[in-house]
């Protein structure tokens, strides 16, 4: 199921955020403003997040620093930082931190857009070439036969099973809640319990993880859902 972009932008400088706002829902995207890295990071830890447009000058932690530290935690966002500071060292330093491009302001709202699609593109192209076959905790996962392996024993998995373990992978690192799960997986026509996901969890821990009562890679966030760790 398709599913609307969102981007965060992260720029102190309300009459910037505005404009950005106002062209990318123009362009189709969903967009959520934050004013300072704190605002930000609260947003990625309860919302799922397609890309970020980060200014390098925020009051209270250098957009440098924001970069590095989301990249820590969710190697696989997106994040195009936008600056003032355009020379090439500044561009460099960005880069460095983490940033997947970077633009200096004033900047041209199309070659903003193109880069906003390169760059989704690219992570898109990624994901697809690497959501096949991969390790996951103590199993080796096969999502194109339906396959997990541990310990030499081949376990088939269902259909629903592949479906939810590629939705989990795809959000890697963030925080999913139940309704998510639902509305992606199962679609809004087919509406289960959020039990159902809870069994279904349950399942992976058993051949996912080295100790299923202390589970390392899929994570319980009470109160709002799961995190798979990789």
């Amino acid at each position: 199921m398709d599913k609307q972009r969102t981007i965060l932008i992260v720029d102190d400088e309300i009459h910037i955020s505005n404009l950005l706002k106002t062209n990318l829902n123009l362009e189709g995207y969903n967009t959520i403003v934050a004013e300072n890295g704190q605002q930000a990071l609260n947003v990625i830890d309860n919302r799922h997040i397609d890309l970020i447009l980060l200014d390098v000058m925020l009051p209270d932690i250098s957009g440098m620093d924001l970069c590095a530290k989301i990249k820590r935690e969710r190697r696989t966002l997106p994040i195009l930082m936008l600056s003032a500071l355009g020379q090439s060292n500044d561009r460099i330093k960005g880069l460095q931190s983490g940033a997947d491009d970077y633009l200096g302001k004033p900047f041209n709202l199309t070659e903003l857009l193109l880069r906003i699609e390169n760059v989704l593109d690219r992570y898109v192209h990624h994901q697809s070439n690497n959501l096949a076959k991969f390790s996951l905790g103590a199993a080796q996962i096969d999502l194109d036969n339906s396959l997990l392996i541990r310990d030499g024993e081949v376990h088939i998995l269902t259909e629903k099973e592949v479906s939810l373990l590629r939705y989990m992978i795809r959000r890697s690192n963030q925080v999913i809640n139940r309704k998510e799960i639902l509305d992606e997986v199962w679609g809004y026509d087919v509406y289960p319990t959020t039990r159902t996901i809870d069994n279904f969890v349950a399942k992976y821990r058993k051949l996912i993880e080295s100790n299923p009562n202390k589970p390392q890679v899929i994570k319980t966030v009470r109160g709002v859902g799961y995190i798979l760790i990789r």
